[in-house]
């Protein structure tokens, strides 16, 4: 399950069958390009297209519908989602019904709810010829208005469900539901609204399975061994048999044909998948696509057997709760382990620009200063010199503008002076000049 389905709870489930011999998957998925009949007008397709895939099995991978090589089986399974590029995480796997109990108990119909779980739950203690402990348990009400007080029981080994839920779980699937190939073809076929119809089939080791669907539900099973099927006079006379049985026991007609004449039930004609194929072709993929269709049921609303240790909508809010954790555990593992290299990466470029620094300081104390370096320093050195001596000779001599600014103050109109010495700072200052007249030079 990737994000995007996880946050708009979407659920992709794939319908399983396994046998003996071969593996089908039927898997409804989004239609993504339109036929052209239908854009001509001619047909609506139905939103969902289907696919139907079929992988013949290895000898020794599954024996009498049991698993003998889970790892073998796991590995199949994987390299045909990644083969097909299936996009279904989930799946109800359908499998043969050679080690499943089934049988339908009746109970008063007066029982309500609650009563009638408490006698279901007694029954599967004390009337089931297998362990409770060793097996996993399954019950569901038949779909008869006329007996809704009937219930169907199977029970399945727990080694058996368990040596399934590994081999799928390796192969990268997680199971919603695991059931008898009788209950995904009573999904899956045309059946008359209350008619009982009594099937028989032909299975891949030989031996036979006679049952009887009503309204969509299992309401007996028997597989003969493949010794007695050899003589067709017994098989004839079996079905014959039960068929008698069924209608004394019931009060009602039953039909009886071959798996082979029926036919896929009308919803699943209206996919063109289907409707390519010959009605032959359509009872070989009727277990995949029954398990393919309750697939499909919303949630809350499959009630039908699961022989697991939990219900279907439990296992799938596990499965859903599991798959939320191990994405955010691979999310904390992803940013710390980011983290850790950015700080590593940080660490070793401050640690390469300090090596760099301090080699570079290095090589520029090591280097030999130039002889025109030298006398260009030396040369500085003597005008720094000069500037010193020259700031001290002017701090030391005498301000002379001031001394021009005194002597023109003292100088009276009709004076001009023509030159003045001093010699040193304490004798007098003599002047030469003319006066327009004496009495000028007087007063001067």
């Amino acid at each position: 399950m990737n994000i995007l389905n996880l946050l708009i709870k979407e659920k992709r489930v794939a319908g399983i069958e396994i046998s003996d011999r071969i593996i089908r998957v039927a898997f409804f998925r989004r239609r993504a390009t339109i036929d052209l009949h239908e854009a001509a007008g001619v047909g609506r397709l139905p939103k969902q297209e289907l696919i139907l895939i079929e992988e013949a099995l290895n000898d020794g991978l599954v024996r009498g519908g049991a698993v003998i090589d889970k790892e073998l089986l796991g590995k199949t399974i994987g390299d045909i989602w990644v083969k097909e590029k299936i996009e279904a995480t989930y799946a109800i796997v359908s499998i043969p019904e050679n080690n499943i109990y089934s049988h339908l108990f009746s109970f008063p119909k007066t029982l309500n709810e609650t009563a009638l779980a408490d006698a279901v739950a007694l029954t599967i203690n004390f009337q089931l010829p297998v362990k409770k402990e060793d097996s996993y348990v399954g019950w569901e009400r038949t779909q008869d208005p006329h007996a809704i007080n009937e219930v169907l029981i199977s029970a399945v080994p727990r080694t058996i469900a368990n040596d399934y839920v590994e081999a799928l779980r390796m192969g990268g699937i997680k199971i919603l539901a695991l059931e008898p190939h009788l209950a995904s073809i009573a999904r899956a076929i045309e059946l008359e609204p209350g008619v009982a119809t009594l099937l028989h089939k032909i299975n891949d080791d030989g031996s036979a399975t006679i049952f009887v669907l009503r309204d969509g539900s299992l309401h007996f099973t028997r597989t003969i061994p493949a010794s007695f099927v050899k003589n067709e006079n017994f098989l004839a006379s079996e079905i014959e048999r039960i068929k008698i049985s069924f209608e004394s026991d019931k009060k009602i007609s039953i039909v009886v044909k071959p798996l082979a004449e029926a036919g896929l039930a009308a919803e699943l004609l209206k996919y063109p998948e289907l409707q390519a194929l010959t009605r032959e072709q359509h009872v070989k993929w009727l277990i995949s696509l029954g398990a393919a269709v309750r697939g499909e049921m919303p949630e809350g609303q499959d009630t039908h057997i699961s022989l697991l240790s939990v219900g279907t909508a439990e296992a799938y809010a596990f499965q859903k709760a599991t798959t939320f954790i191990t994405l955010m555990r691979n999310m904390i593992i992803g940013v710390s382990i980011f983290f850790v290299l950015a700080f590593v990466a940080t660490y070793f470029f401050v640690f390469y620009l300090s090596h760099t620094a301090t080699r570079t300081d290095s090589g520029i104390l090591a280097r030999p200063f130039s002889p025109d370096m030298l006398k260009n320093e030396a040369l500085v050195k003597n005008v720094n010199s000069l500037t010193a001596a020259s700031q001290v000779i002017l701090s030391t001599t005498p301000s002379w503008n001031v001394l021009l600014e005194e002597i023109n103050t003292r100088v009276i109109p009709g004076v001009l002076i023509s030159n003045f010495t001093v010699t040193s700072v304490s004798d007098p200052i003599l002047m030469v000049g003319t006066a327009k007249d004496r009495n000028t030079i007087n007063l001067f």
